[in-house]
C-alpha cells in the first residue's frame, strides 16, 4: 500500500501570511495595507518563520526582504484593472497562502480629463479679474492651490499664488491685444468620491483677447446702472462717473470694476431706487406690497457674497473709492466694510430708535386661509379708542378661530434684526366678558415668523425657518384690557434666519366651533421695529 502511494507523498509547508489586504489609490501607484493591526514597524510583525514579502502584478515581481505591514507598489501607469498578489516566503523559500487584491489606479489619462469649473472672467481694456464665485472643490476633486503668471505691457512676469478660493487680479495691461494667464491648479482628484492618495499639478491657460476703451461691456446689474443714468456701456462711456447708487436689493458690486475713476458710493439707493414689490392675488384678496422708500427695518434676504463684493474691496485697497454711505447690516457686508473705519472711508448711517412698519406691508389673512383666518379688517380704522400717539390703527373683528393679518417683505429682502431687536405694537383688547368659558384664549396674541406663507412657498429661496413663540407670553393682562397696551416681541434668536413675514394671530388657533356670543372687536397700532 505504501508502495504505491509514495510517488505522490510530498509535504508542502506553508509560512505565515498576511491576515488581509486594502488598497488605496495614488497617481499610477496603489498603497497596499496587509495588516488589520495597521501600518507598524517591520519589527513589531512576527509571522512564524516567514521572512521576506513578495509582490506580483502585471507580469512583475518585487521581492522585500522583509516583513512589512503596507506597501507602496508603483509603475501603474495604465488605467486597467491591475491583479495583485502578496505573499510571504521562509528562509526554505516556501509560500504563504496569497492575499490577493484587483485595483485601477488613477492615471494620467484620467488626468488629462479632469476639468477644473471656469472661472468668472471681467475685463476692462487694461485689466483683467478671474475668480470663481463657488467652491472649487466637487465630487471629482479637492481643491487646493492655484499657482498663475501672466505678462503685462511692460514686459515684466508677474507671479502669484492663490488659496481654495482663488481670484487673480491682472493689472497694467495691453488694451486690444492678446492675453494669456497661465493657470496651474492644485487638486486632489477623487476615485468614487474619495480623494486619492497624491496631489496633483492641471495646467489650464486662460487665453482673452483684452477689450478697448469702445468695447460694449455687459453688466451683471444693469437696471441699476441704467437707473445711475448710464446708457452706454464702454469704458469710454462710464469714465466720467465719479459716484454710484446702488439699493439695498443688489445682488452684485462687480459692475464696479469696469468704472475707471469711481470715488464715491451710495449704498442706501439714495432716492433712485423704490424698494421692489409683490403681488397677491388668492381668496378674493388683492393686494400689492412693498414699493416706497427705503426703511432700515429692511435688509437683503441673503447677503452679497465675498467674492461679488471685492471689487469694491480691491478698489478701496487701490485708493480709488474714497467714502461710502452704508447702512448697517443692510447688504450684510460690514465685516468688508469695517477693516476701513480707521481712513474714515465708510459712512455709517444712524438708524433711529424704532421704524413704524407702513401699511403697504400690510396682508388680509385671509390670502392665505379664506375661513380660518377671517377677519372684518378696517384699515385705517375710521374710528377708534382715545389714546395717546396712535399712528397707523386697525380695527378687526374675529369672524372664525384662527383670524390672523400679516405684515410681509417682497422676497428680496427679510427683517433687518441685527439692527432692530424688537417687534412692538399697540393693542386695545374688548372687556373681559368677551372671554369667558371657551373664549379664554382669545384673550392672548400669537406672533408667528415666517420666510413665507404655506400657501406661497415660491417666495423664498430658503426652508421656512418658522418660528412661534408661546402664545400664553402674549396674554393681555385683565388690568389691561379696554385700554391701548404695548406688546413687544424679542427678536435676538431670529437675526440669522431669512424671516420676511410676521403673522399676528389671534387667541393662538384654539380648537372650537367658533359663535362667541357677542363680536370680538380688537384694534391695533403702531407696529414698529425698535432697539
Amino acid at each position: 500500500m505504501f508502495d504505491n502511494i509514495d510517488p505522490y507523498a510530498t509535504e508542502v509547508i506553508y509560512p505565515g501570511k498576511y491576515d488581509t489586504i486594502t488598497a488605496k489609490i495614488g497617481f499610477e501607484r496603489v498603497e497596499l495595507d496587509l495588516l488589520k493591526a495597521g501600518r507598524i514597524p517591520s519589527s513589531q510583525i512576527s509571522l512564524g518563520k516567514s521572512s521576506k514579502t513578495v509582490i506580483e502584478y502585471d507580469g512583475k515581481q518585487m521581492i522585500i526582504d522583509s516583513l512589512v505591514s503596507w506597501i507602496n507598489v508603483p509603475d501603474m501607469k495604465q488605467s486597467k484593472l491591475y491583479r495583485i498578489r502578496v505573499y510571504t516566503l521562509d528562509e526554505y523559500e516556501n509560500k504563504s497562502v496569497p492575499q490577493e487584491i484587483a485595483v485601477i489606479p488613477y492615471t494620467s489619462s484620467d488626468l488629462a480629463n479632469l476639468v477644473v469649473a471656469s472661472p468668472r472672467v471681467l475685463t476692462s481694456p487694461n485689466a483683467v479679474v478671474v475668480d470663481w464665485t463657488t467652491s472649487l472643490s466637487s465630487i471629482l476633486l479637492d481643491y487646493r492651490s492655484l499657482e498663475y503668471e501672466y505678462t503685462d505691457q511692460d514686459g515684466k512676469t508677474i507671479k502669484g499664488t492663490q488659496g481654495a478660493r482663488p481670484r487673480i487680479f491682472a493689472a497694467n495691461l495691453q488694451a486690444g491685444q492678446p492675453f494669456q494667464l497661465k493657470m496651474t491648479h492644485h487638486v486632489t482628484p477623487k476615485v468614487n468620491g474619495v480623494p486619492i492618495l497624491d496631489s496633483l499639478a492641471v495646467s489650464m491657460p486662460l487665453d482673452i483677447t483684452m477689450p478697448t476703451s469702445s468695447t460694449v461691456f455687459n453688466p451683471a446689474e444693469r437696471d441699476i446702472l441704467a437707473a445711475n443714468g448710464i446708457s452706454v456701456f464702454t469704458a469710454d462711456g462710464v469714465a466720467s462717473y465719479k459716484k454710484l447708487y446702488f439699493p439695498v436689493h443688489t445682488n452684485t458690486l462687480q459692475d464696479l470694476f469696469y468704472f475707471p475713476n469711481i470715488e464715491e458710493l451710495d449704498l442706501t439707493g439714495g432716492t433712485l431706487f423704490p424698494l421692489k414689490t409683490l403681488d397677491y392675488n388668492r381668496n378674493d384678496i388683492v393686494k400689492t406690497i412693498g414699493g416706497g422708500t427705503y426703511l432700515p427695518f429692511i435688509r437683503k434676504v441673503s447677503p452679497i457674497s465675498n467674492e461679488n463684493a471685492q471689487t469694491m474691496v480691491d478698489l478701496l485697497n487701490l485708493g480709488f473709492i474714497k467714502k461710502i454711505k452704508y447702512v448697517p447690516n443692510s447688504l450684510g457686508i460690514d465685516h468688508l466694510l469695517k477693516p476701513f473705519d480707521e481712513k474714515g472711508i465708510v459712512e455709517w448711517v444712524t438708524t433711529p430708535d424704532e421704524s413704524f412698519i407702513p401699511m403697504n406691508f400690510f396682508l388680509d389673512g385671509k390670502v392665505q386661509d379664506a375661513t380660518a383666518w377671517a377677519l372684518d379688517i378696517v384699515n385705517p380704522a375710521t374710528s377708534h379708542p382715545a389714546g395717546t400717539n396712535i399712528v397707523n390703527p386697525l380695527r378687526v373683528t374675529m369672524r372664525n378661530r384662527s383670524g390672523s393679518f400679516a405684515f410681509v417683505l417682497p422676497k428680496e429682502y427679510r427683517f433687518n434684526i441685527a439692527e432692530y431687536r424688537y417687534l412692538k405694537f399697540k393693542v386695545f383688547m374688548p372687556a373681559k366678558s368677551t372671554f369667558e368659558g371657551i373664549y379664554a384664549p382669545y384673550q392672548r396674541l400669537w406672533p408667528r415668523f415666517m420666510n413665507y406663507m404655506w400657501a406661497f412657498p415660491s417666495e423664498s429661496s430658503f426652508s421656512q425657518e418658522l418660528w412661534q413663540p408661546n402664545a400664553n407670553d402674549y396674554r393681555i393682562a385683565d388690568a389691561n384690557l379696554e385700554k391701548w397696551t404695548d406688546v413687544s416681541v424679542d427678536l435676538s434668536s431670529r437675526e440669522s434666519a431669512h424671516n420676511r413675514v410676521v403673522v399676528i394671530n389671534i387667541g393662538g388657533e384654539p380648537s372650537l366651533d367658533f359663535k362667541p356670543p357677542v363680536d370680538m372687536v380688537y384694534y391695533f397700532s403702531n407696529f414698529r421695529f425698535s432697539k
